[in-house]
Formats: structure tokens, C-alpha cells, sequence
């Protein structure tokens, strides 16, 4: 009776499998497009518009880079298309055996500019744009050029004023460009404009001074759109404690200022506003 159920347990085991191999062999696939996408540029464009375009992809959520390639990704090409009368910049996405995906946009190339010497602006342009393309073949929303050229400032402390100047005209020229229609921000993060303001007082004169304010509209790359000027006689040390109502009239004259300044800068923007 034992030797008999021991064979009727053992008729119970499972069957080994045949040909299983002894190591279990895995097959990793290529990461997505907006997982890791190596950008890549050809010779006459800007040095460095593949390192900002892969940084520009990477603010859209498209895990780009640029430098040297890795193997087993999809990468993006820009070449640059010269025909009569226009050039571009063609953008096109392989995948990771280098087969075109047939997914390409082309952005076109201010004229007659060297393609490789853009000025700084021109050239922020071209990567927000080119990025964007890249974005919405990839499947995004792409960038909003209508907000993207849309003034956004950022106004801080001024320096140089006495008494609470230095708040109270950052405050009164924010709301005064506010009051404009212009859009403030309360950090730099986010801004394409910053407006600097500082004041300076003369020595005292039978009992006066002159006090100037200037400010200064710049991009926020640091370039330079203008400088405002404003100078008034005042009586000697009346600065020196609160501004008050005085801060606002100051500030009217330099937010119409820069709001010239601006529309004199970015025309089509505020012609598509009238």
C-alpha cells in the first residue's frame, strides 16, 4: 500500500517543460520620441541652436539633448534649405535605425541674415518656433506664439531713491503699466521684459534739487530697447520720508514711456491689438 501511493504522488507532479532555455533572454525596445530625443544641427546654423532647442524641448515635457548621440534613439535633424528669395531650417524626426519617420516642419530663417549670425533675438525666436514645431509633431500642444510674443514685465526695486522711493515707485510705475493693458509679473521667471528704474538727486542749491529718474526697458536677455528720462526741481529733503501720490505722477510719465518704447519694439503685436 505505500509503494503504490508513492507512485500515484509522483503522477501528480507537473511535467517538466522541454526547450526552455536555461537564462531567460530579454528585448529592451527604444525609448519614445518625447522620452529621449537626441537633437542634432548640420553645418551653417548657429553653434549652439541644438543645445537651445533640446533646452527649449525639455520646458515642454520632451526629454531632449544634444552633444553627443546615444545609440538606440530617435533624433530630430535641423538642415539648413537655402532656395531663391528664402531660406529654412528643415526639421526632421528618425527613429533609432535612422529610417526618416516622415514627421518634418520647416521654420523659416529671417533674410538677409547669415543663418549662423542671428542676433540674439532673432535667434530665441527661431528655437521657441523650431521647438514648437518639433513639439506638435511629437504629438504636444506646441508653443502659443500669440503669448509667447505678448509683453510680459517685471519691474524691480528702483534704485537710488530716498526716502520708501525705492517700493513705492516699482509699485506705482507696475500698476501704472497695468493700468496700460500690459501684463506684470512679480518675478523676472516668466518675464520678456524687464523695466529697471533708479534715481539719482543733485547736491542741494538755495535749498533745492534736482531729481532724475531713469528707466530702462531691456529684454530679458539683457538687451537694451531704450532708456526714459524724467528730471524735476524739488525742495531740498521733501523725498526723504514717503512718496505718497508723488510716486504715481513720477511713475505715469515712465510707464507711457516704456509703453512707447514697447510699441515701437514689437509693432506687428500691438497692430494685432488695435
Amino acid at each position: 500500500m505505500m509503494l503504490s501511493a508513492f507512485f500515484l504522488l509522483t503522477a501528480c507532479q507537473p511535467l517538466e517543460r522541454p526547450f526552455q532555455p536555461e537564462h531567460k533572454t530579454s528585448w529592451s525596445a527604444a525609448p519614445g520620441p518625447r522620452v529621449a530625443l537626441y537633437v542634432e544641427t548640420e553645418d551653417g546654423l548657429p553653434d549652439n541652436l541644438d543645445n537651445a532647442v533640446a533646452a527649449k524641448l525639455q520646458e515642454l515635457g520632451i526629454a531632449a539633448f544634444a552633444g553627443k548621440a546615444i545609440p538606440n534613439r530617435y533624433y530630430v535633424k535641423g538642415k539648413l534649405i537655402e532656395e531663391p528669395n528664402l531660406r529654412y531650417i528643415n526639421w526632421r524626426v528618425y527613429d533609432p535605425q535612422n529610417r526618416d519617420t516622415g514627421l518634418a516642419a520647416n521654420e523659416k530663417l529671417p533674410a538677409p541674415v547669415d543663418p549662423a549670425k542671428l542676433l540674439p533675438e532673432e535667434l530665441e525666436k527661431v528655437v521657441s518656433n523650431s521647438a514648437s514645431h518639433i513639439d506638435q509633431l511629437l504629438g504636444g500642444d506646441g508653443i502659443n506664439s500669440e503669448e509667447l510674443e505678448k509683453p510680459i514685465l517685471f519691474v524691480p526695486i528702483v534704485k537710488g531713491a530716498p526716502g520708501d522711493g525705492s517700493e513705492s515707485l516699482a509699485y506705482a510705475i507696475q500698476e501704472e503699466l497695468a493700468n496700460l493693458g500690459l501684463k506684470v509679473v512679480p518675478g523676472a521667471e516668466g518675464a520678456n521684459f524687464i523695466v529697471r528704474g533708479s534715481a539719482e538727486l543733485s547736491p542741494v542749491r538755495a535749498g533745492t534739487q534736482v531729481i532724475q529718474l531713469t528707466w530702462t526697458l531691456e529684454r530679458s536677455n539683457g538687451e537694451q530697447v531704450g532708456v526714459i528720462r524724467q528730471r524735476n526741481r524739488i525742495t531740498a529733503g521733501s523725498l526723504n520720508g514717503a512718496w505718497g501720490q508723488t510716486a504715481f505722477l513720477a511713475a505715469k510719465g515712465g510707464a507711457n514711456g516704456v509703453y512707447n518704447l514697447l510699441r515701437k519694439s514689437d509693432p506687428k503685436y500691438f497692430k494685432s491689438k488695435s
